[in-house]
């Protein structure tokens, strides 16, 4: 029963996701991509502050802004993974954030959902973690899948460019938390790293330009408080209590599913209809993320 309950949370987690795009498309039509990273990283630190002050009260722990770093190198470790997620989650979401300008939120999900097949490769480059035969397939299927649902190489335009970029650059967010993550307070972190993001997408949104037009953010108001409440806070406290219950494979595998439902919140909310070559594309696609999530024990893997 408790595996079902997981499984059921972090499907529910992926809905979120999936249809957060719609919700990032639509707001990218407003505001410019930085102010609209810093909006709903507010909102997402406010609600995973409700987020802390719930577990802790429920926990009946006293509350604190450290939790439980009670040591000077637990709270260097929180202090320098908030500031390095958020340094790295900035750059991924206003890559996102700009790509949806250009790129529907259905092919935007499934370009973003590479990370999966990017980050066992990063680790193999970087990390000299082990590989494996499925793993270069998926690698293969990826890219095929990508050449499909961008039209070609010469097809890809700018807006293809930032969600891939964000891929690769998510992919270096999920190796930081994987460094960070084991030492820290998941939620305490995940709060400092989307403070970081809101003050270096706070910083830099005037720097390049970008207007603060007040009808504009109040217009845009329903799609950065969705991502802030939805897809930050829900779902991701979300994904931590199904990963109490479920193997690791299983709950990537669930979470690739995110594509999925991008495709479906674009269908049903912005009425986006993609073509039979993008729909291929995007099924290719996701073959690559679950064969390079499937387990290998034979040797030498």
């Amino acid at each position: 029963m408790q595996k079902f309950w997981g499984a059921f949370a972090m499907i529910l987690a992926t809905v979120l996701w999936g249809v957060a795009f719609s919700a990032q498309s639509s707001g990218a039509q407003i505001v410019g991509p930085m102010l609209f990273v810093m909006l709903r990283s507010v909102v997402g630190v406010a609600a995973l502050i409700v987020v802390i002050m719930a577990f802790d009260l429920v926990q009946l722990k006293q509350l604190t802004f450290w939790g439980v770093a009670k040591t000077a190198q637990a709270r260097r470790d929180l202090l320098w993974g908030g500031f390095w997620c958020g340094l790295v989650i900035t750059g991924a979401s206003v890559c996102q954030q700009a790509g949806l300008r250009y790129v529907s939120a259905g092919k935007s999900g499934f370009l973003t959902a590479l990370y999966i097949v990017i980050v066992p490769v990063l680790g193999m480059l970087f990390f000299k973690r082990k590989t494996n035969f499925l793993l270069w397939s998926a690698v293969v299927l990826a890219l095929a899948g990508s050449y499909l649902l961008c039209g070609g190489i010469g097809s890809i335009g700018l807006g293809e460019w930032f969600v891939i970029a964000c891929a690769v650059i998510y992919s270096i967010h999920i190796l930081v938390i994987d460094h960070y993550a084991p030492k820290c307070d998941c939620v305490r972190l995940s709060c400092l790293q989307f403070a970081v993001a809101a003050i270096l997408s706070g910083i830099a949104s005037p720097l390049f330009g970008e207007p603060w037009i007040w009808s504009e953010i109040v217009r845009s108001l329903p799609f950065w408080i969705f991502c802030g409440v939805g897809s930050s806070a829900i779902a991701f406290t979300l994904q931590m209590v199904a990963q109490k219950y479920l193997h690791p494979v299983t709950a990537t595998l669930l979470m690739s599913l995110e594509s999925v439902f991008a495709v479906l919140g674009g269908w049903l909310f912005l009425n986006e209809i993609l073509s039979v070559r993008e729909l291929t594309g995007c099924a290719v696609i996701f073959c690559a993320v679950i064969l390079a999530q499937l387990p290998v024990k034979s040797a030498g893997t």
